[in-house]
């Protein structure tokens, strides 16, 4: 089986939190993200989005879970089409953005429809607390011996959910650290509550496994 072998890097946190994947080429940009949110260790309690940059044409293409943001989309685009703005207007420079993106269901595009072009993009998750993940596809695999995505290896432990992005999780590590922190007990309660957990590539593996088999 041919396959894409990936590096999920989550940025702005410390220690580094990495994760490299294989990930079977029949798969689309949803399962991408259900396979990231497991490797990871997030929960998938939030929206997210692929973000995609075409040199060609200088266009974004930004993959979506939710299919009402690309109802919406559409209609903007079919508004635009029935009343182009006015050049040098307020309205103008909103069209010009807007064409600039193009908004599609992160699983209706199949990785091998971007990946083996585009080696490099951006996966966002929780837009609140705004976690980015760089994403390089950094080889291919022709003879993938397995049906389903493995982590091959990884470091870091992830941030709890809801914890307030970046700038939450170093006061989060500070508290939990300093266990005469008065809000030590209370802080560590709430991280098991919200599945924190140390990273351990067998567990998550087979997490994996049970997910896809």
């Amino acid at each position: 089986m041919r396959a894409y072998q990936f590096l999920v890097t989550l940025n702005h946190v410390k220690p580094k939190v990495w994760r490299r994947l294989v990930v079977p080429s029949t798969l689309d940009f949803y399962d991408l993200h259900s396979i990231i949110q497991t490797s990871v260790g997030w929960t998938d309690s939030h929206l997210f989005n692929f973000s995609l940059e075409e040199t060609v044409n200088t266009k974004t293409i930004e993959m979506v879970g939710d299919e009402e943001s690309v109802q919406e989309n559409f209609g903007m685009a079919q508004y635009y089409m029935k009343n182009p703005p006015e050049k040098d207007t307020f309205d103008d420079r909103m069209y010009q953005r807007f064409i600039r993106k193009q908004l599609l269901l992160a699983r209706d595009i199949h990785l091998d429809e971007y990946v083996n072009d585009i080696h490099e993009f951006r996966y966002n998750y929780d837009f609140g607390d705004g976690w980015e993940h760089d994403v390089v596809m950094e080889k291919v695999i022709e003879n993938y011996e397995y049906d389903y995505p493995k982590v091959l290896e990884g470091k870091g432990t992830c941030p709890p959910e809801d914890v307030g992005g970046p700038p939450g999780y170093e006061h989060f590590k500070l508290v939990m650290k300093d266990k005469e922190d008065p809000d030590h007990a209370e802080m560590k309660a709430w991280a098991e509550s919200q599945g924190y957990r140390k990273f351990n590539l067998v567990n998550v593996n087979a997490d994996l496994q049970e997910e896809w088999c």
